[in-house]
């Protein structure tokens, strides 16, 4: 009889002990859910488009008189495409340097008092070093506003207007400049939609068939979308 509470005892002292290392051993490791961690260098890069309002396209003879010969050409709305490569220097300072080409048909010109239907186009194209500051709002919504510094170049055409006139043809390359504002939408990991104005401006001497050493100001009111990577 003592033999058996012995052994009855033994039994469960030995249970009891081993009921721990027993429920360790059923315990499985579930994986937590880790977010995906993504590269982010701090570049990017962009590509948009956008449609070009009329501004102002001047013209300035110094052959005749830069203060009383001022040509002013209205056009139609056009088009820009343009990209640009850019990189964070702090968390609310871009630097970035963007490559544009835009173009206007011209629908009519005007010097004082006179003026007449004209056809023809102006194309403009710069490559501009920007600033940008972006405003953090804690949300994917990133407003934006900066401007930048550049060459540019413009190119104007237009048939004779007379027989005895001949068609104009010129261009040249000088000061390119823009201000703008916007705001960046993040529409997925390290991609977002870029919704923006821009006022961009080129002044240049221009040469050519028909003309000779007018000051050309072409500016105009822009409105564009792009997208962007970062990288």
């Amino acid at each position: 009889m003592n033999l058996f509470k012995l052994l009855s005892g033994a039994a469960a002292v030995a249970l009891i002990v081993g009921t721990p290392a027993l429920a360790a051993d059923l315990i499985v490791d579930v994986p937590v859910d880790q977010p995906v961690t993504v590269a982010d260098t701090g570049w990017y890069f962009s590509v948009f488009a956008g449609g070009v309002w009329d501004g102002f396209v001047t013209g300035e003879d110094d052959a005749v008189d830069p203060d009383t010969f001022d040509v002013e050409i209205s056009t139609d709305a056009g088009w820009l495409l343009g990209a640009a490569v850019g990189t964070h220097v702090f968390d609310s300072l871009r630097a970035e340097v963007e490559v544009y080409g835009a173009r206007r048909d011209v629908n009519g010109a005007s010097e004082g008092p006179a003026s007449l239907d004209l056809d023809g186009s102006v194309t403009t194209a710069a490559l501009l070093g920007n600033l940008w500051v972006d405003f953090d709002t804690g949300s994917g919504f990133t407003p934006y506003i900066g401007g930048g510094l550049g060459v540019g170049y413009i190119h104007a055409e237009s048939p004779g207007l007379l027989p005895a006139v001949d068609p104009l043809d010129a261009d040249g390359v000088g000061l390119a400049y823009q201000l703008g504002a916007g705001v960046k939408v993040d529409v997925a990991d390290n991609i977002a939609l870029d919704l923006g104005y821009r006022w961009k401006g080129v002044s240049a001497e221009i040469s050519g068939d028909g003309t000779e050493d007018v000051v050309a100001h072409a500016g105009s009111h822009v409105v564009q979308v792009g997208v962007t990577f970062g990288f």
